[in-house]
């Protein structure tokens, strides 16, 4: 692995604050402010953006109470994205040439303004990086990419949505072409931690053709095992609002990434004062489009660590 600032420290400090593996209470989690709420809201007709929306094409309800959103302009919001790369023995050859395309197909769809940083994992999580606009240096960084090791996907992404948290609101796009075997962190932990972070998730898994539709009954173990761990990476996405995208080539692989950037551009910003329910714990969120179809992704709520405050009014 390329020199650079480690972020297993991280991992440790913050895991062992949690509690241990085998017990059942819930992992630390991030505050989340509730003086304004922003829901990045992408809706689609046929596979293709729907433009032209306004606040008011939107009905939004948090804990079932309707609330009442404005549009903020997504080009007024420079994006900040973590993208975070698999770097695994396993990624190597043609594989490690398709992801730092891209990545690079990535770095395309973004503005001038977008910051970008490049954390890479095997068994440790490394930054290779740091956030910038400069995106020549991150494409630097991508060329240095060398796979070793093996794979700590959940205990990665963790770090990136504590970085995130840092800088505010952010957009993580993970990618990992296999089955985390070394990760101190647990499903239910890192799904509990994504739920009640800002961060919009994406998640890319690279899968060989054959495995991309499996046949039930002629699953080995080691597949079986691959295909719940792929299940609970589309569960963690879609709860942030982001997706699951399954590349089975060198093309799918650079086309996720392409599209995950183009939606960003086309994406609504929801943002509202939550008004008449309880300040602290899990809100939910439902969102829905007035006076047309389309198909919407948003994420499925955020969490207010309780605490003084009673009823928001």
């Amino acid at each position: 692995m390329k020199s650079g600032a480690r972020l297993f420290g991280v991992i440790a400090l913050m895991a062992a604050a949690a509690v241990p593996r085998a017990s059942a209470q819930v992992p630390p989690v991030f505050r989340s402010s509730v003086e304004s709420v922003y829901v990045d809201v992408f809706v689609s007709r046929g596979g293709r953006p729907i433009p032209g929306l306004r606040a008011s094409s939107f009905e939004l309800k948090d804990n079932g109470v309707r609330q009442a959103p404005e549009l903020v302009a997504a080009e007024s919001q420079p994006l900040r994205a973590v993208l975070v790369f698999d770097t695994s023995s396993s990624v190597v050859g043609g594989r490690l040439a398709a992801l730092k395309a891209a990545g690079e197909a990535f770095l395309n769809g973004l503005r001038p303004a977008d910051q970008v940083a490049l954390v890479g994992f095997s068994e440790e999580i490394t930054w290779l990086a740091p956030a910038t606009a400069d995106k020549a240096a991150v494409r630097r960084a991508l060329d240095q990419l060398e796979p070793a090791g093996a794979t700590a996907a959940f205990d990665a992404l963790y770090a990136a949505i504590a970085l995130s948290e840092e800088a505010g609101r952010g957009l993580i796009v993970l990618f990992t072409d296999g089955e985390d075997n070394m990760s101190f962190l647990g499903e239910k932990q890192l799904l509990t931690v994504v739920e009640r972070s800002n961060a919009l998730v994406h998640i890319v898994g690279w899968r060989q053709a054959e495995r991309m539709e499996p046949v039930p009954g002629r699953l080995s173990d080691v597949e079986l095992s691959e295909l719940d761990q792929t299940l609970t990476l589309r569960q963690i996405a879609e709860a942030t609002g982001g997706r699951y995208w399954g590349a089975d080539s060198p093309e799918r692989l650079r086309r996720a990434f392409a599209e995950i950037a183009d939606a960003m551009s086309h994406r609504y910003i929801l943002r509202y004062e939550p008004q008449g329910m309880m300040r602290g714990g899990w809100h939910r969120i439902e969102i829905k489009l007035k006076g047309q179809k389309g198909d919407l992704q948003a994420r499925h709520g955020y969490w207010v660590t309780p605490g003084p405050g009673g009823v928001l009014k």
